[in-house]
């Protein structure tokens, strides 16, 4: 393994997810904003479809209300030759999908805490059941800036994404449109952290915790003091080799914004292959 380069980070803040009122409350205000765009996205969708088939003639309707209410529905879609029964499906995909989506969602981020980790990170899940809340961590990894913003980021693209491909295939655009919107509701927390780290720019690493994320600075490159430290340093992207384990003291774990400046080493290597 080639020589590794020690640097000196220093804390900047913490976020305690489940202890910190204002992201609580940013979270809350981001979901309501979601599920008030998926309203709205139903609307549109309706008068999209609505003016498709009544200028243009195409044999269009914008819900599948048919399978969602039965005759009911297709009378109010305009549908002729009414009297279908209520699809049973389209309700039990509903009630598997979502959750379901939330899982993938985990899943998602697993992959990708595990891909830029150092070899050895372990990645755990974990729930908060008073607040409703799933989660993947890989307490203790540091990762590089823009590699925790893919990790953050990347389950609110991928599983909207497999949602829309799904509503596709079952060709149900309302069913689409719900679950799309109930996944992008709790993907809140996640933005909430990008918002973090792009609204400071002297955040250079980010420390997976249980609990949330810590952020430090780059600090000054010097030969780090103290006892060894349990936090393990994610490989920058970019290079070749994989990094070794670090040493020097940690940061108290539940130090608040501000706090805990002294930090640990980080060992900058290569992406793991």
């Amino acid at each position: 393994m080639r020589d590794a380069t020690l640097g000196r980070m220093r804390k900047i803040a913490d976020i305690h997810v489940f202890e910190d009122g204002d992201f609580l409350a940013r979270m809350r205000a981001m979901s309501a904003a979601v599920l008030a765009a998926g309203v709205l996205a139903a609307i549109l969708w309706a008068l999209a479809m609505t003016a498709l088939r009544e200028f243009l003639d195409a044999p269009v309707t914008p819900f599948e209300l048919g399978a969602v209410l039965g005759s009911l529905g297709d009378r109010l879609m305009g549908v002729e030759g009414g009297g279908r029964g209520v699809d049973i499906r389209w309700w039990i995909s509903l009630a598997v999908a979502i959750p379901a989506m939330f899982a993938i969602h985990e899943l998602v981020h697993a992959m990708f805490f595990r891909y830029y980790a150092p070899p050895g990170a372990r990645v755990a899940f974990g729930s908060n059941l008073e607040m409703g809340m799933i989660y993947a961590s890989a307490d203790g990894v540091v990762y590089p800036r823009d590699a925790y913003l893919v990790i953050a980021l990347a389950p609110s693209l991928i599983v909207t994404l497999l949602a829309i491909v799904l509503g596709i295939g079952f060709r149900w655009p309302l069913w689409t449109i719900v679950v799309a919107t109930a996944h992008l509701s709790g993907c809140t927390g996640d933005w909430g952290y990008v918002r973090a780290i792009r609204s400071d720019p002297t955040i250079a690493y980010c420390e997976d915790t249980a609990w949330g994320v810590s952020f430090y600075d780059a600090g000054r490159r010097r030969r780090p003091h103290g006892s060894p430290s349990e936090a393990r340093v994610a490989p920058m992207t970019g290079e070749a080799d994989a990094p070794s384990e670090l040493g020097s003291a940690h940061a108290p774990r539940h130090a608040g914004p501000g706090r805990g400046a002294s930090g640990f080493s980080a060992v900058e290597g290569g992406r793991r292959p």
